[in-house]
């Protein structure tokens, strides 16, 4: 429509921004699965983390594998999700993430995505749009972490306090 919404900031991750505000950064590959068994070799578990290091495979990056099951409330009984990403390296995102797939056994049904990644060409303080970096190819969110931290930091101006007990502070709820 033609209605504007104003504000005295703007904060969000980099799909919300115009190319200006942004510069790319490269490419993940994600592969999302569905299975009807646990990965093998990992004792049965309803999750797993595994991590497989880049020059075990003949690359830089690191891949990354995630399953979750219905214990999360993420699936049907019996359905096993498993996400398997890496940075692109080659530009063939089927072999990129191949040694991971390797380790699910038989897949249902499996869906492929390249998403090219992104980081903000300034720190937000002089337009007041506050960008965080795109969510990158790890699965245990280290990197997403420092970006929302640093993110916090250049919103409010301080570093944000995790010390604080919980016991202590009064529920918004």
């Amino acid at each position: 429509g033609n209605e504007m919404a104003k504000a005295k900031m703007v904060i969000g991750d980099p799909s919300y921004f115009p190319r200006d505000k942004i510069r790319p950064t490269g490419q993940v590959v994600r592969c999302i699965c569905f299975l009807n068994h646990p990965i093998p070799s990992t004792n049965d578990n309803e999750s797993a983390q595994i991590v497989i290091p880049g020059p075990q495979v003949g690359r830089k990056n690191d891949i990354f594998v995630c399953s979750v099951s219905s214990s999360h409330h993420v699936s049907a009984r019996g359905i096993y999700i498993a996400i398997v990403s890496t940075k692109m390296e080659s530009g063939k995102p089927e072999e990129e993430v191949q040694p991971g797939l390797v380790l699910l056994g038989h897949i249902m049904q499996r869906f492929t995505t390249v998403a090219t990644t992104y980081e903000p060409i300034s720190d937000g303080t002089e337009d007041q749009c506050f960008i965080s970096g795109s969510f990158d190819g790890t699965s245990h969110f280290e990197n997403d972490c420092e970006d929302l931290l640093s993110l916090y930091k250049r919103v409010t101006g301080e570093e944000l306090d995790m010390n604080i007990n919980a016991d202590s502070v009064e529920a918004d709820y």
